[in-house]
Formats: C-alpha cells, sequence, structure tokens
C-alpha cells in the first residue's frame, strides 16, 4: 500500500475505490497488433534503405520507423515495453519479499531495466571492437564482437537461474523459455547471422536488412510474450495488490 507522509495524516472523508482489470489475453493482442505495425512500416523503411531513398520524404520515414535505426517510434517501443517487463518483476518483487526466490524476481527486474535503456542508447556497441575482430581474425559471425561477451553471460544466466526456472508453474514455466527464446534467437542469432551476411553480401544488401528486420521482430515478440507470461503468474497469485494514491495540496 503506497501513501505519502502527508496524505497519512489528514483525516480521510470518503474513499473512492477504483479497480482497474487487465487481461493478459487482450494485452498481448494489442501488443501483437502494434507490432504488425511497426514490422509493416519497418518493412517499408527496409526497402527505402535499399533503394537509397529515391521518393520524396523516404528519408525522413526511414529514420522515424527503421528497425534497425535508434531514437526512433520501433525503438521507443521496444524500450517502454522492457521497462514494463521490469516494472511488473518490480512488483512481483514486492509481493516475493519472503519467498526464496525474492533476489532472482529482483535481480530480473534489474536486468530488464538494464535492457530497456541498452535499447533506447545502445550501450552493448561499446563492446563492438573492429580491433579486436581484426587481432583475433575472428569469424564473420562475430563481426558484431559484443555478442562474444553476451554469450557467456547468458549462459551463466541459465545456469543460475535453473532452478528458479523449474520451480514456476507449468503455463509460467513454457511461457517465460518461449519469451527468451525468441529474445535471444533475435539478439544474438539473428545479430550473428547478420553479421555473416554483412561480410560477405555488404550493408546494403537484401538479405542483411531482411536479417535485421527479422532480429528486431524476434525481440518485440519475445518481449511480448514474456508480458504475457508475466500477467498469466499474476492471474496464478493469491495476493490482493492495493494500491493507495493520495493527492495533497503540498
Amino acid at each position: 500500500m503506497l501513501a505519502s507522509e502527508n496524505c497519512k495524516l489528514q483525516p480521510s472523508t470518503s474513499d473512492v475505490d477504483l479497480s482497474i482489470h487487465i487481461s493478459a489475453q487482450k494485452t498481448i493482442q494489442c501488443l501483437i497488433t502494434i507490432i504488425s505495425c511497426l514490422a509493416l512500416t519497418g518493412a517499408i523503411s527496409a526497402y527505402f534503405w535499399l533503394i537509397e531513398f529515391s521518393f520524396p520524404s523516404s528519408e525522413w520515414f526511414y529514420g522515424l520507423f527503421s528497425l534497425d535505426e535508434e531514437l526512433n517510434i520501433p525503438a521507443w517501443y521496444s524500450s517502454f515495453m522492457l521497462l514494463s517487463a521490469s516494472a511488473l518483476l518490480a512488483v512481483i518483487t514486492t509481493i516475493k519479499k519472503t519467498d526464496k526466490y525474492f533476489r532472482y524476481w529482483k535481480n530480473l527486474s534489474l536486468i530488464f531495466l538494464f535492457l530497456s535503456l541498452d535499447e533506447a542508447f545502445s550501450f552493448h556497441e561499446i563492446l563492438i571492437i573492429p580491433a579486436l575482430r581484426e587481432t583475433f581474425n575472428l569469424l564473420p559471425i562475430f563481426f558484431h564482437t559484443w555478442v562474444i561477451f553476451g554469450i557467456p553471460a547468458v549462459i551463466f544466466f541459465a545456469f543460475k537461474y535453473l532452478r528458479f526456472l523449474l520451480d514456476l508453474p507449468k503455463t509460467t514455466r513454457y511461457l517465460f523459455l518461449l519469451a527468451a527464446t525468441l529474445y535471444l534467437s533475435g539478439a544474438l542469432g539473428m545479430e550473428m547471422t547478420s553479421g555473416l551476411l554483412r561480410v560477405h553480401f555488404g550493408q546494403l544488401s537484401a538479405s542483411t536488412t531482411i536479417a535485421i528486420v527479422i532480429e528486431e521482430l524476434l525481440e518485440m515478440v519475445g518481449t511480448a510474450t514474456f508480458i504475457y507470461a508475466l500477467l498469466i503468474y499474476f492471474s496464478s497469485l493469491k495476493e490482493v495488490i492495493n494500491l493507495k494514491i493520495c493527492i495533497s495540496e503540498r
């Protein structure tokens, strides 16, 4: 229950109950609709990229809707979805204060907060080091050198969270696995594929562009699936969440 100190001191004349119903099914349908629209605009922007912006305002459209650019509509959408997942995990963390997996939920919330910031500001690109690629003559799949650090991190995380995952309810466990598979297939799998295609066919090739579009779509669908999984998990909990909001003059 949340309330400011001023609110606690003021006598309450009447309370108004506001019920908010969140449907997991309607939420995922809404998210998939938005992703489908972003996929369409992303495909159009990719086409404009391939034809080198031959149409009027095509470069403006590309900057606004490209799935390969930062600080635009798809990037902010992805960042907001990851932030929403972090917020849902933070609420679960509050509920699970006495649970043996309290720290696991808390760390998950922090990880998704970082992923949200990374999606917006691309911190991981700091680990794209051309000198490393040239020095060790890395395979084309490691063109984006950050994946060299990302793969061990994912393996460590999977090992660390195995018991946590196995103790989740069956439906939630399968949805978590599906979400992770979709997201990592995009973030790591297609990232490595696009690096390979870029080396062999160039950045402006159709195959490289298609791989980039698929990569971003897999990440978006994976995040949407994870949010759906969290809402399903919420529905299985017996705890009631009371949120009290009080607005005072000062």
